[in-house]
């Protein structure tokens, strides 16, 4: 492997989202792998090929890839003629993402609502975390329900920054 500027911007974006990872409580070596696979060439690599690309061993990338086809991120498959495995980001995943959070979201308001069913006896006061943790999680279904909505009637077309202009053909 060339360890070209390109090589090195890389492996810094990759550090980069493991550190991300590892500040909410996730394994660094997953948020690690994963960021390689989000911005390396070809877009698929070998277990071998994100272990010296990661500087790491083969065992840390085996659990994290692990991890992430657990989490549907990454898929396993094989190139026709090649007898090796390689991972890619699973095409879709970010789509899927929004879709999880609504899923979730409605999980944990479920489980207010039951709560409070289950405790309507209770004193008011009692119940006062419980009937916050239903709206929060009634807001936060909704809000992404919306978002869900919102980019599915965009099709799924990448959103631009002022700093970074869209592709041109």
């Amino acid at each position: 492997m060339a360890d070209t500027g390109m090589e090195r911007e890389r492996q810094v974006f990759a550090e980069e989202l493991g550190r991300f990872f590892e500040a909410r409580g996730l394994p660094r070596m997953e948020g690690r792998v994963l960021g390689r696979l989000i911005v390396c060439s070809p877009p698929h690599q070998s277990a071998d090929e994100l272990a010296e690309a990661l500087d790491v061993s083969r065992g840390a990338i085996s659990m994290a890839i692990r991890l992430l086809q657990r989490s549907e991120a990454v898929e396993r498959f094989t190139v026709p003629g090649s007898r090796r495995h390689y991972y890619r980001l699973r095409p879709g995943f970010w789509r899927g993402e929004i879709d999880t959070r609504v899923q979730e979201a409605a999980a944990v308001r479920t489980l207010a609502e039951n709560g409070l069913k289950r405790l309507a006896g209770a004193p008011a006061e009692d119940l006062d975390r419980l009937r916050d943790l239903h709206t929060m999680y009634t807001f936060l279904e909704r809000g992404y329900a919306a978002l869900r909505d919102s980019w599915h009637e965009a099709g799924g077309r990448r959103m631009t920054h002022p700093a970074h202009p869209p592709d041109t053909p």
